[in-house]
């Protein structure tokens, strides 16, 4: 067992630390209401919703995991940013289309890099 424990010990970090922007975007089956609960799930690295965060890296806009991948060793060292929470993939397109349709009804274009930047 300590040797699984070794292993699992270099790939998974013990908890995650998220930061959430104000105005956090919600798929129509999440409320702010079961938020508290939702977060605290996360930084266990446990359940079932989907985070779409501020990208890590500058080719792309926004980065889509779960949970249980946000414990992966690859996060650590890492501050991800959340911009929205959706429960499922399905539902994680939907928001990502809610995130552009604000884009261009705000910014009056498609820059949704400095967009999501400015969230």
């Amino acid at each position: 067992m300590k040797f699984i424990d070794g292993i699992l010990s270099k790939i998974f970090r013990k908890s995650v630390n998220i930061e959430y922007i104000d105005g956090l975007y919600l798929s129509d089956a999440l409320n702010e209401k079961k938020l508290p609960k939702i977060k605290k799930k996360i930084e266990e690295g446990k359940g079932s919703v989907c985070l779409l965060l501020k990208s890590a890296n500058d080719e792309d806009c926004l980065d889509i995991v779960t949970p249980m991948q946000l414990k992966m060793k690859v996060w650590e060292g890492k501050n991800p940013v959340c911009v929205g929470l959706a429960n499922g993939k399905e539902d994680a397109s939907a928001l990502v289309e809610t995130i552009i349709k604000d884009c261009m009804d705000k910014t009056g274009g498609t820059g949704l890099k400095e967009f999501i930047c400015s969230l």
